[in-house]
């Protein structure tokens, strides 16, 4: 007989046996270890134990799903941080009871919405969240950039670029910008990295781009404002980045921005096989 139950700090062993288990033969192989996946699901893509829960057959774990609630883009939001079911004990509900406690999850805290990604190509999950009432309203795409020689240059000391804290890049975007960021690209998934730093291009003491990025080559955000753009301030941005850091190849993952994706093309950034659907659900 299957069980089920929210999820605990104890649990966290069956968690994790529950999510190795579901995406053992997924799109994307999984080899993490159980302290990674703490790290990455539990901490960094916010979901909490009190929001997740996860199904027995007896006492042995076969199915989880992890929630996590926020105030996205101005609404309180329950996410689906993962719907793991172990591939023997598929099409028998298990997906739909977990799937039935996460919205009531979603409900009793007063969420007015629930979201998740799902990959491109994911028939089966994306037919599934669609006969639960989900909706696909934005699409998350990754561009790579190996060879940085039109970006590797030294930027002129008469163009003023200075590291930023990351209370003024927030503020940047919520002043300027708006528009919408992915979940993980936005400023409270950046939170949790060390090794994100924001870098401001100003024009007469006006900050007029900002350019969020690890040192390892990760763009979180990129943006100029509109007025000033065409004068290469979004290339200096990264071109002070890659120089200060030694960066070797970019990568940004970005949703349906046409300008955004047009800089990228013009400079050469490579398109990925990879690509997901964001869902909504309204509640």
């Amino acid at each position: 007989m299957i069980n089920y139950k929210k999820c605990s700090p104890n649990d966290i062993n069956d968690m994790f046996e529950a999510f190795t288990k579901g995406f053992s033969d997924y799109i994307i192989k999984f080899d993490i270890t159980k302290e990674r996946f703490i790290e990455l699901f539990l901490k960094i893509e916010g979901n909490h134990t009190e929001y997740s829960f996860i199904a027995y057959d007896q006492d042995i774990p076969i199915g989880l799903i992890l929630g996590g609630i926020k105030i996205y883009e101005g609404v309180k939001t329950l996410r689906c941080g993962t719907l793991a079911i172990d591939p023997q004990y598929r099409k028998q509900g298990v997906a739909q009871e977990l799937f039935n406690r996460h919205y009531s999850t979603g409900i009793e805290n007063g969420c007015q919405q629930l979201f998740l990604e799902v990959i491109n190509g994911n028939d089966k999950a994306i037919s599934f969240y669609l006969k639960q009432g989900y909706e696909i309203k934005h699409n998350i795409f990754y561009y790579q950039l190996k060879d940085l020689s039109s970006l590797n240059h030294q930027v002129p000391d008469w163009i003023h670029i200075k590291q930023i804290s990351f209370d003024q890049a927030q503020s940047f975007y919520k002043e300027h910008d708006q528009s919408h960021i992915n979940w993980q690209n936005d400023f409270d998934y950046q939170k949790h990295f060390n090794n994100i730093t924001c870098f401001g291009f100003y024009e007469n003491d006006l900050l007029i781009g900002v350019l969020a990025i690890s040192q390892t080559g990760k763009i979180f955000y990129l943006y100029v404002i509109s007025s000033n753009r065409k004068n290469n301030i979004a290339n200096h941005l990264l071109s002070f980045a890659i120089h200060k850091f030694n960066i070797e190849n970019l990568n940004i993952s970005i949703t349906d921005n046409d300008e955004l994706k047009q800089f990228l093309i013009q400079n050469r950034f490579v398109l990925q096989s990879l690509s997901q659907h964001e869902m909504y659900l309204q509640i």
